[in-house]
C-alpha cells in the first residue's frame, strides 16, 4: 500500500504543554510535488501545477501488554492556486485515530478505503497527468477526463470503521464500513463496504478489492458493486503490472470495465516508466470507450527527491464534441520530507 496503516513509525519527541502530565510522540512527513504542465486541450495554457502536496501529523502511545493508541492527521495542500485560503483551499486526507497491535489495526476517521488502497501501487504515474483514475492535482482530468480505474469507487472516505490484519506469509487483509459515503453519492443515507487482500512474496504480487455502495435512493438505481485485481512480477530491473475492474451499475444504472498494463524498468538512478489501458463503458446507447497511455522518466537526486517527466495522451469516445485525443505533459519534482 502507497501509505502502510500499520507502520506509524515514530521520529522525534514533541513535549506536552504543561497542562499534560504525560509527553506524545509526533512524526512530522510530508510530500511536495510540483510541476510545469502543458495540454493540447482548448483554452489551456503552459500552467505550474501541484500535483497533490500534503502535509501530516501522526504518532503513537505504547499502552503496554503490546498495545498502542496511534492517530494521524493529513491535509492537503495546493502551492500553485491563487486561493489564498489555508492551504490553498485543500481539505483533509486521511486524519484518524486507533488502536494497533498483535491483532493488528483498527481505527476510525477519515482514509483511504480499502478498495481504494489494493491495486494503488500499480499506479506508477500516481499523482501526475497520467494518475490511473483520471489526473491529480492538475485542475478538471487534464487528459480528456480519463480515468482508467473509476474514480467514484476510488475514494478516500469521510466516515469510515476500517480494520488491518497482521501479514501471515505474505498476505493480509483490510475491511472497512463507511456509515455514509458522500464522496459517491450526495445524503448521509448512503453506505459503503469495502474490502482488499494483498499478498506479495520476493517478485509476485497480487492484490483485489471489492466494494458495494448503497443507492442513495436514486429512482431505479441498484448499488454499486465493483471489483478489481492487480498482479505484478519483477524480472530483474524489469517490473510490469496489470489491473483489471469491472463496476456493474456504476452510475447507478450502467456498467464499466478496464484494463490496464504497465511497465517499468530501472537503470539506476534513473526510471523508465510506460502505461496503456482501456474503459468499456456501457450506456443504453452504445458501447463507448476510454483509453489512455503514457511515458515517462524519473530520475532519483536522493531517496527522497525525484524530478520527473511524463507524457500522456486520453481518448474519451463519451464526449460528443470530442475532436480527438487530448495530450499533454508534466515535467516536474517531488520531495517527501
Amino acid at each position: 500500500m502507497k501509505k502502510s496503516l500499520i507502520a506509524l513509525a515514530v521520529a522525534g519527541t514533541v513535549a506536552a504543554p504543561a497542562a499534560f502530565a504525560a509527553t506524545a510522540n509526533v512524526d512530522i512527513y510530508g510530500i511536495m510535488n510540483i510541476a510545469i504542465q502543458d495540454t493540447d486541450a482548448n483554452n489551456v495554457d503552459l500552467d505550474v501545477v501541484d500535483n497533490v502536496s500534503r502535509i501530516g501529523f501522526k504518532g503513537s502511545e505504547d499502552l503496554g501488554g503490546g498495545l498502542k493508541a496511534i492517530w494521524q492527521i493529513e491535509q492537503g495542500l495546493n502551492a500553485s492556486t491563487a486561493d489564498q485560503t489555508a492551504f490553498g483551499g485543500k481539505g483533509l486526507r486521511n486524519t484518524f485515530v486507533g488502536l494497533s497491535g498483535g491483532f493488528g489495526t483498527a481505527l476510525i476517521g477519515r482514509h483511504d478505503t480499502p478498495y481504494k488502497l489494493s491495486t494503488v501501487k500499480y499506479d506508477i504515474f500516481g499523482d501526475t497527468i497520467a494518475d490511473y483514475n483520471g489526473g491529480a492535482g492538475s485542475g478538471a482530468a487534464p487528459l480528456d477526463g480519463v480515468a482508467l480505474i473509476d474514480a467514484g469507487q476510488d475514494a478516500r472516505a469521510s466516515n469510515a470503521i476500517a480494520y488491518i490484519s497482521p501479514t501471515w506469509s505474505g498476505f493480509h487483509f483490510a475491511a472497512a464500513v463507511v456509515t455514509s459515503m458522500d464522496q459517491l453519492n450526495s445524503g448521509d443515507t448512503t453506505d459503503a463496504y469495502s474490502l482488499a487482500g494483498m499478498y506479495a512474496n520476493g517478485p509476485l504480487t497480487v492484490d483485489a478489492g471489492y466494494q458495494v455502495v448503497k443507492s442513495a435512493g436514486l429512482l431505479g438505481a441498484d448499488d454499486t458493486k465493483a471489483m478489481k485485481i492487480g498482479a505484478g512480477y519483477t524480472f530483474g530491473d524489469f517490473k510490469v503490472g496489470v489491473v483489471y475492474e469491472d463496476v456493474s451499475d456504476y452510475d447507478g444504472f450502467n456498467d464499466r470495465d478496464s484494463v490496464l498494463v504497465s511497465g517499468a524498468y530501472n537503470m539506476g538512478a534513473i526510471t523508465l516508466k510506460a502505461l496503456y489501458g482501456q474503459a468499456d463503458v456501457d450506456t443504453a446507447a452504445s458501447d463507448l470507450d476510454q483509453d489512455l497511455w503514457a511515458i515517462g522518466l524519473d530520475y532519483a537526486l536522493s531517496k527522497r527527491t525525484t524530478a520527473y517527466v511524463v507524457y500522456g495522451s486520453g481518448d474519451d469516445d463519451r464526449k460528443a464534441t470530442n475532436s480527438g485525443d487530448v495530450s499533454g505533459w508534466n515535467m516536474g519534482m517531488k520531495h517527501s520530507f
